[in-house]
């Protein structure tokens, strides 16, 4: 018991009070990872970047031509189409939307950006937002906006590059059922990061489904896109085809 108590303990110092409050709404929280041995000045930057952009979207003057020209139109063609395929990025259709995006973009981006660097990670992110949003656009018609496929490739890049870090997540429950597994979760230490992308990815079949077959507006498709991509250019990057 006692050691049971003391890995309580020692895992709790590793949980700040915005680790708990996140984990309580449901958010994932990273514990036992490597620390930062750069500022993650890129991360940081994409996230403003993103965060303003998305903003000055949402003002009713603005949104017809911002959403009108820089979401993704599978209809579209030429360059319009090409250009989509990155800058639906920037644009999001909510405050929560805009929000998760940004949290686990700064959760998972830091350490990649640190360990493979600022402008492989910037061709990740564009690579994987581009993939997901020609998947989306092979089966649906419906514009496309968000940096979920990039995230999702920067998430799966992490979970190839980090598989020693640790995930406390426990999802589909209430706050008030979360706050009594907290304690529960910690001693087991949460769970390998990349048993928590497969969770994740399994929960995007029933997205999957929703989108091709219930006009679901969750482009499953852009997430398994960027994703896909994630995997591909991590194992390209080992192999050396990417200096």
């Amino acid at each position: 018991m006692f050691h049971i108590l003391f890995a309580v303990k020692e895992t709790n110092k590793q949980l700040s009070w915005l680790n708990r409050l996140l984990f309580l709404i449901g958010k994932p929280v990273k514990i036992h990872e490597s620390p930062l041995h750069n500022t993650p000045w890129l991360t940081n930057s994409m996230i403003a970047l993103i965060s303003v952009i998305s903003i000055i979207a949402w003002m009713p003057d603005n949104m017809a031509f911002m959403f009108g020209n820089f979401a993704f139109y599978p209809q579209k063609d030429g360059f319009e189409w090409f250009t989509g395929l990155f800058s639906c990025a920037f644009l999001h259709g909510s405050w929560m939307h805009l929000i998760g995006n940004m949290y686990f973009f700064w959760l998972f981006g830091r350490h990649v950006e640190c360990r493979f660097g600022r402008r492989r990670m910037l061709g990740l992110f564009f690579i994987s937002t581009a993939l997901g949003s020609w998947l989306h656009g092979m089966f649906s018609d419906m514009p496309l906006v968000g940096a979920s496929g990039g995230i999702f490739g920067l998430l799966t890049f992490y979970a190839m590059l980090f598989p020693k870090s640790r995930i406390l997540w426990i999802p589909f429950i209430g706050a008030v059922l979360r706050f009594f597994a907290l304690q529960w979760a910690v001693l087991r230490k949460g769970m390998p990061v990349r048993v928590y992308v497969g969770i994740f990815l399994l929960f995007q079949l029933f997205l999957l489904y929703s989108q091709l077959f219930l006009d679901g507006n969750i482009s499953a498709l852009g997430h398994l896109g960027g994703g896909f991509a994630g995997v591909i250019i991590y194992f390209a990057w080992k192999k050396g085809v990417i200096p």
